[in-house]
């Protein structure tokens, strides 16, 4: 099976746990009692849509292939990359209620990018790192009045 098949096959697996999970969410107290369940839903189905909308294109594209010798092949590097994602992911959830969200999501980012882009680029994705940030802080907060996790050292 195509690289890309795993991960869209992935992808409804998540989506639909996800789903499960959001269906037991408490209901509203106030107002409509499934208001806080539409977006988790809502996602969920989006990841399952996606998902099963990569599964089968990858799986038309392994069909249709008439060379072997043309399917991407598992590089090493795949999997150095896929790593490094896990394990930045487990760093930023140890950090997210610690440090608080900008700074957390500062370092998360930085963390992406420079093994993304390089270290070469490393202005680049400050910049990028910084603006996403603040941004999404800003939105959240600010906009939509939803709380996050603040830094014990009073940034943001």
């Amino acid at each position: 099976m195509r690289p890309n098949a795993w991960v869209g096959l992935a992808s409804i697996i998540l989506g639909v746990s996800y789903g499960i999970q959001a269906i037991g969410l408490p209901r509203a107290p106030i107002g409509n009692p499934m208001a806080p369940i539409y977006f988790p839903l809502g996602l969920a189905g989006l990841m399952v849509f996606l998902g099963a909308l990569l599964f089968i294109t990858e799986a038309r594209k392994g069909l249709n292939s008439d060379d072997k010798n043309k399917r991407p092949k598992f590089h090493f590097e795949s999997m150095k990359l896929i790593f490094a994602v896990i394990l930045f992911c487990l760093i930023y959830t140890v950090l997210f209620e610690r440090l608080g969200f900008v700074l957390s999501t500062i370092i998360f980012l930085m963390s992406m990018l420079m093994v993304v882009n390089g270290a070469k680029k490393w202005v680049q994705n400050a910049v990028i790192t910084v603006g996403f940030s603040l941004g999404a802080w800003y939105l959240f907060v600010q906009v939509f009045q939803i709380s996050l996790p603040t830094s014990p050292f009073g940034i943001l």
